[in-house]
């Protein structure tokens, strides 16, 4: 049975794109505000209200983990328990710059695993979604399938946009960063990219845009090679590590290159 009247994936995109017009709204007109080690706005705040709101209107009981509010609705999610992780603005440095470099992310998961998720660009008008067993879209087409081959000497690593401590990437290729963990793997999953290693983040930084490149014929893992466990970050803790991606095929190898230390 499909989660909504049309389906979970029509949902996720249209309240992402309701939530990347409110975004478009406040672009250009809001200040950056200091949050903790990061900054936030009134923008992500907006957005998130109305995430929120939407969700709440459709599924009263389920848990929502949101950026800026936190947790909302019943304890920690069990393992067949559907509840959603939201990101108003992913990348809000880039966007409070003026940048188009920046994303609204959606996310429905079910247990430890992401049944559904929606990446917004506002800017480019771009829509990158996928559902559970279904291939991943970008604007309503199905993406290619990612490319199978190694690593070439052009071949791009998207990495993290600072010096993150106990993190070493021996990846001799060239890298480059947007600041947006999702724009990452979107990108990657859209074949930009040969892959992305994600420094530890929080389920909402990633969990929309990991099934879009598990459903292009990519695999996320963290870079030990252990599975991603969404469940065990539904209170807003962060990854215990680096999370990285790549093809199917060459994940394996591109943990290889990553090493972990802790911070």
């Amino acid at each position: 049975m499909p989660v909504t009247e049309n389906g979970l994936r029509p949902f996720l995109e249209e309240i992402a794109r309701e939530g990347g017009e409110v975004a478009l709204a406040h672009f250009g007109r809001v200040a950056a505000e200091a949050k903790d080690e990061s900054i936030v706005s009134e923008a992500d705040r907006a957005v998130e209200r109305l995430l929120v709101s939407r969700i709440r209107a459709r599924f009263p009981g389920d848990y929502i983990l949101g950026e800026e509010s936190g947790g909302s609705g019943p304890a920690h999610p069990g393992g067949g328990t559907r509840w959603w992780a939201i990101d108003p603005i992913d990348g809000t440095g880039p966007y409070l710059s003026g940048l188009p470099f920046w994303a609204v992310a959606v996310a429905c998961m079910r247990g430890p695993a992401v049944e559904g998720g929606a990446v917004f660009l506002p800017v480019f008008g771009e829509m990158y979604s996928a559902e559970a067993g279904e291939r991943a879209e970008r604007n309503g087409e199905p993406l290619s399938p990612m490319d199978p081959a190694p690593a070439g000497s052009h071949s791009y690593l998207f990495v993290p946009c600072r010096e993150v401590d106990g993190l070493r990437i021996d990846y001799a290729g060239p890298r480059l960063t947007l600041s947006a963990a999702a724009l990452h793997l979107i990108y990657a999953a859209s074949g930009s990219a040969f892959g992305a290693v994600i420094e530890p983040n929080c389920v909402y930084d990633f969990a929309a845009a990991s099934l879009v490149i598990e459903r292009a014929g990519g695999r996320l893992r963290y870079a030990s090679g252990a599975a991603v466990d969404f469940a065990a970050l539904a209170d807003g803790r962060r990854a215990p590590e680096p999370v990285v991606a790549a093809a199917a095929d060459q994940v394996d190898w591109l943990c290889g290159q990553v090493s972990w230390t802790g911070a």
